[in-house]
């Protein structure tokens, strides 16, 4: 017969193992979704490819160290903001205007939500 309370002493271990490992975030997987994602949606050349997975991969990097950090989600949002601020004039330099435009009323706003799903 099964120790029940072996079974849920396993369970919450496992489950807060989980838990744990999914509030830090990997930076380089979180980049590489996020070039994926803007490659298919706008269709970017090979070196805007490249360019834009360096910049994914700086900022995604800035934006782990700052979740990573203690506190709360409202005081890191000003961070955010102005990291995704100086995220998106880095993009304008690569990207084409209609790119752009597609980027911040398509692509952005999905890539937020898929953020807020994992925390």
């Amino acid at each position: 017969m099964i120790n029940l309370a072996k079974l849920g002493t396993t369970l919450i271990v496992l489950f807060m193992g989980q838990w744990a490992a999914a509030q830090q975030m990997d930076p380089k997987k979180m980049a590489d979704n996020q070039t994926q994602m803007m490659t298919e949606a706008l269709i970017l050349s090979e070196e805007q490819e490249e360019q834009v997975a360096e910049l994914n991969l700086k900022y995604s990097e800035r934006q782990a160290i700052l979740l990573n950090q203690k506190g709360s989600m409202f005081s890191k949002m000003g961070d955010m903001k102005k990291i995704a601020k100086e995220k998106n004039a880095e993009l304008e330099l690569v990207l084409t205007a209609e790119q752009m435009k597609k980027y911040k009323e398509e692509v952005q706003p999905k890539m937020r939500n898929q953020m807020r799903k994992r925390m």
